[in-house]
């Protein structure tokens, strides 16, 4: 996978050359190409893989005097405009409004004649970019393990682990190692270096923001994100080389497949439990569009390998219970270079963030405690201070008021703007985006639901349009006929037949759901796609108990091991503590890796 990093002082110092030749050690033995630049206080290594990346991704550019590190690929209508956005950030100034128009998934790095340093991440931070100050230095890397030969006391962040182990994210900044800032997304950096040195300074250039006082009828906003949703993937189709994409039984990944120009041409996959409503809806949607398709079922005793390089990949941030990419990877990578990926879809056009009940919310601190509780039920946070009380510190912030602080610090128009906002910056941009991570350790990435002018259009939406899918059925019906003709697996029947069919069909699935648990039984065994919690009972078992209740972690004592026993023993006799579990391996595992230099 392309990456940098980026060591540099105020004031022109030697080099912490030990910790520099040791990352360009660890990605030379990796494979990769590496390319170094030394500047006046500072030096910046860039790598690649031989194939499998954007044309430009991972090299060092010069333009105008500028040395770049360049991660990405920026897309127009004419293909690939990476060049023209490298033009762009070797002018003097970088303007706020000429970075917001970068389309693309990118990071970069510049160092100017003058000797100014200036970081960038794009607007959604496809790219994490881990920040750290070391004494009189600053180390940034897309990779956290890169940051670590420079930090002489590693310590994990309490704070953290609390929040991952409650809602199976991070929010904000926060990373599992104290000291080390994730930036936020439309992020830019700067400091002069030098005999100009001055103070690190930085800003957002820009930030997802929903219009409240939106007015665009319902059907002109469909033919509005109808046209810019088929621009971006035709965009995006143009641009890349051998394309593939990961086919779901839902909407999103369909519908950017119906997009293309040539879906015979473009392999698709799909994985799943044998039987499962994904792999019927998937495989009926891919013989409509004579997309080459590929099943697989899970094969559970492949994951506990794998678990390493994937918390590797995501810093920690992500429980293993979620990686279900990363068996498949080299599948996907011996059949394409890009992947189409519809990451988001569901949450920027299918409203799966708005709740009837928060619309009308005006107290936005109110609203911020009932989306904890949406994700964090009250068991989970009484099952956590379990865990926690024995090492939590005095006078730390509980991870739901950070959360609802996080949230009425975001600013925007309604509270409910302000709050999806939000949850788009961490739960998607952050989170879900973890998986987008592990698909880039073999393959590159294209999202055309964070397309610049398609995410434009969505913040004129009213949030009202977006309920229960309405916008998105809407859309669907104008653009992929062939997507909306094929059997939805979340209702049963296909998107074509309207709002109020689908609509219905989801009461019912409720319904027949609530009366199951009563009765104690699954009505619908074939919408499960995983089963990550019975797995943890079964393949997984041994080595879930080896990571969470092991000597390591015991010793360690970032929980309460006579807790965690507690709450394995519940798993295992029925309870469903799959997020916490999930989550202990990988904080467990990352531990491991950046205190104890085990390699993944």
């Amino acid at each position: 996978m392309a990456g940098f990093l980026v060591v540099w002082a105020a004031h022109s110092m030697p080099l912490l050359q030990s910790g520099c030749s040791g990352v360009q050690a660890e990605v030379v033995q990796a494979g990769h190409q590496v390319q170094v630049q030394a500047f006046p206080g500072g030096q910046m290594l860039v790598w690649r893989r031989s194939s499998g990346e954007f044309p430009l991704s991972g090299t060092l550019q010069h333009v105008h005097g500028h040395a770049l590190a360049w991660l990405g690929q920026c897309v127009e209508d004419s293909g690939d405009a990476t060049q023209q956005a490298l033009e762009q950030l070797a002018q003097p100034a970088w303007q706020d409004a000429v970075l917001a128009h970068l389309n693309g998934s990118f990071a970069a790095v510049s160092v100017s004649p003058q000797g100014e340093l200036r970081l960038l991440t794009d607007r959604y931070r496809h790219y994490p970019i881990y920040l750290y100050q070391a004494g009189a230095y600053w180390v940034a890397s897309s990779e956290m393990r890169c940051i670590w030969p420079f930090m002489p006391d590693k310590r994990m962040s309490h704070s953290a682990i609390d929040m991952l182990l409650r809602s199976g994210e991070l929010i904000d900044r926060m990373t599992l190692l104290e000291g080390v800032d994730l930036l936020p997304p439309a992020t830019v950096l700067t400091q002069p270096l030098g005999a100009a040195a001055g103070t690190l300074t930085e800003r957002r250039y820009w930030q997802m923001q929903h219009q409240g006082h939106a007015t665009r009828s319902f059907d002109d906003t469909a033919v509005l994100l109808a046209d810019t949703l088929s621009a971006a993937v035709k965009r995006q189709e143009s641009a890349a080389g051998k394309l593939g994409i990961t086919l779901s039984g839902g909407l999103d990944s369909r519908i950017i497949l119906d997009l293309c120009r040539h879906p015979e041409q473009v392999p698709s996959f799909t994985w799943g439990l044998d039987g499962c409503r994904d792999i019927a809806c998937a495989t009926e949607f891919a013989q409509r569009v004579g997309s080459p398709h590929t099943v697989r079922h899970w094969q559970p005793e492949a994951f506990p390998p794998l678990w390493g390089q994937g918390v590797a990949l995501t810093a920690g941030s992500f429980g293993v219970e979620s990686m279900y990419m990363l068996p498949f990877i080299p599948l996907l990578s011996s059949h394409c270079d890009v992947v189409l990926n519809g990451l988001a879809g569901d949450a920027i056009l299918g409203g799966n963030f708005i709740k009837r009940e928060w619309l009308g919310m005006q107290d936005l601190q109110q609203l911020g405690r009932s989306i904890w509780r949406w994700r964090v039920s009250p068991q989970e946070d009484v099952l956590v201070d379990g865990l926690m009380a024995s090492v939590r510190r005095p006078g730390t912030a509980a991870a739901g008021e950070l959360w609802a602080h996080s949230i009425a610090a975001h600013s925007g128009a309604r509270p409910i703007e302000r709050v999806n906002d939000w949850l788009y910056e961490n739960r998607v941009f952050r989170n879900t985006n973890s998986g987008t991570m592990l698909l880039r350790s073999g393959v590159e990435s294209h999202a055309p639901f964070f397309d610049r002018d398609f995410v434009d259009a969505v913040t004129t939406v009213k949030q009202e349009y977006k309920f229960k899918h309405r916008l998105y059925l809407d859309v669907m019906r104008r653009i992929a006929p062939r997507s909306a003709a094929t059997t939805w697996q979340r209702t049963q029947i296909p998107p074509g037949w309207g709002y109020h069919a689908n609509l219905a069909s989801m009461a019912l699935h409720r319904v027949v759901n609530k009366v199951g648990k009563v009765l104690g039984v699954d009505p619908f065994p074939a919408l499960k796609v995983a089963d990550p919690g019975a797995w943890m009972r079964g393949p997984w078992r041994s080595a879930v108990q080896d990571i969470v209740l092991g000597a390591s972690a015991q010793q360690r004592g970032l929980w309460s091991h006579n807790a965690a026993q507690a709450l394995w023993q519940q798993h295992l006799h029925g309870a469903n503590h799959t997020r916490q579990l999930g989550a202990m391996v990988a904080v467990e595992l990352f531990a491991q890796q950046a205190l104890d230099g085990v390699r993944p």
